[in-house]
């Protein structure tokens, strides 16, 4: 599929012929329901745009390998592997015979559900549990296993031949049918050739590969068996085996995700997924002011991201982008003034960490800044850098609050924390003249939990003396 041509790594789902731009979701968000008369139009030249799909299935699985690799090892899949180790060496009489029993058929049923999941493109495990609900799927899943290996071996006293290629044959078709089970849950359906033949036809060379990629892991915990293997190996082994079975599973899943749309088990026919009116308007205002902050039209791109925050006027992603447009236009004043208000929202939200990252790209743009008009902002910004290691930017937010914040209430705390700072840089001596400052402004201060700390940190790193 073609690719985007503003957001490269996404497949294009829209296409204008008219000035032959093509566009994905991201840039041409919503569905239907949003456009007006159903049809969304060029943000460029005013077209009616073409629909090429949803562009999520199509990647080939061979290409999502590590997705596939690394599935059954995430939570809550990961609990079912090491549950079949543990029953695969817990096996001693009945009863745990019976448990690795159990447990064998709850891991047989999990691989459908993740068959199904991951064709789906959700890459996140089910939960072990709803396997257990799945009864009718287990036996399902047991007819499959009589009709294609029990039924033929039952023809071996009429002729071995036949048998052989039954047997052979029903090798070759079992991830089909396993998949065709798996998206279907009808047993008619898995063992219908005609859907047998229309899946392989259809994924045609990629089937033999994953026939064989199939077989590879499926056969792989075999290396570890062992007549006489102490109980350690034998669990290995039980854990090899099932995460062995979830990677062919995910394999499977991810073979027809990428058909999804060619054996039509794509869930998203229709064109676009549509959006509630408001996060419709926040989703069109940034996906086309990207299209006309890449076409150089940065006044059109800021001009939509105000029509976002008029909706949204909270949302982070609108917030940066003006941010960003404003300093690329060169409009200082109403830059800073933004950058204030971002920073001030984030903070009364809880949101330390974007704060933080907000001033951090300021600096970037202008190191000399500080927030003369707001200490007590200054001081809450500086402990959340001093938390994050970004000691120098949090000490540049405090040096001299004494002459630009004279007033200030919270300045002895201030200059605690900026005592506190130094020291973690190593000059006591600048420190110590902070403490000082401190204790004559507000002895109390130095009694707080932090002063005792801070104290304490000053007299183990210079020589004894007595802050003055």
């Amino acid at each position: 599929m073609e690719a985007c041509g503003y957001h490269s790594r996404k497949p294009a789902s829209w296409v204008c012929e008219g000035c032959n731009k093509p566009y994905c979701t991201q840039c041409v968000p919503g569905g239907e329901a949003n456009f007006a008369a159903g049809q969304p139009r060029c943000p460029l030249c005013s077209q009616r745009l073409e629909w090429r799909g949803d562009g999520q299935p199509g990647l080939p699985f061979w290409k999502r390998s590590k997705d596939i690799l690394r599935y059954p090892v995430q939570l809550p899949a990961l609990w079912l592997v090491l549950l079949f180790g543990g029953a695969n060496a817990a096996i001693g009489g009945l009863p745990t015979l019976l448990l690795f029993l159990f447990v064998a058929m709850l891991l047989s049923v999990y691989s459908l559900l993740v068959i199904a999941d991951v064709a789906g493109d959700k890459w996140t495990p089910p939960s072990p549990m709803d396997a257990i609900s799945e009864g009718g799927l287990l036996v399902r899943q047991i007819g499959v296993m009589l009709v294609l290996f029990v039924g033929p071996a039952l023809l071996a006293g009429v002729s071995m031949v036949l048998t052989l290629g039954l047997l052979a044959l029903a090798a070759l078709i079992l991830p089909a049918v396993l998949m065709i089970l798996a998206v279907s849950r009808s047993l008619r359906s898995a063992l219908n050739p005609l859907r047998w033949l229309q899946l392989i036809v259809t994924v045609g060379g990629s089937y033999l590969l994953l026939w064989l990629a199939v077989m590879a892991v499926s056969a792989a915990p075999a290396m570890l068996e062992s007549g006489d293997a102490s109980a350690p190996l034998v669990f290995v082994g039980g854990v090899f085996s099932a995460y062995t079975t979830l990677v062919a599973a995910a394999m499977m899943g991810a073979l027809l995700n990428e058909k999804a749309r060619e054996l039509g088990l794509a869930a998203d026919e229709d064109r676009g997924r549509s959006l509630s009116a408001d996060d419709y308007e926040v989703a069109e205002s940034l996906g086309i002011a990207h299209i006309y902050a890449q076409e150089g039209r940065l006044e059109d791109a800021l001009r939509l991201i105000n029509r976002g925050l008029g909706t949204a006027p909270m949302h982070q992603e609108l917030n940066w982008r003006r941010l960003r447009l404003l300093r690329l236009l060169g409009k200082e004043k109403p830059w800073k003034e933004h950058l204030m208000r971002f920073i001030r929202a984030q903070h009364s939200m809880g949101n330390q960490g974007t704060a933080v990252q907000i001033w951090l790209e300021a600096l970037q743009q202008e190191s000399g800044m500080r927030l003369e008009d707001d200490p007590a902002l200054s001081v809450s910004l500086a402990r959340s850098l001093h938390e994050r290691g970004r000691v120098p930017e949090a000490r540049r937010l405090l040096v001299n609050m004494h002459k630009w914040s004279p007033g200030f209430s919270g300045l002895a705390e201030a200059y605690l924390l900026l005592a506190h700072l130094y020291l973690e840089e190593g000059d006591a001596g600048t420190a110590g003249k902070l403490l000082g400052f401190v204790k004559r402004q507000s002895p109390g201060t130095l009694e707080s939990d932090e002063g005792t700390q801070v104290l304490s940190l000053f007299h183990r790193l210079s020589s004894p003396q007595s802050v003055h």
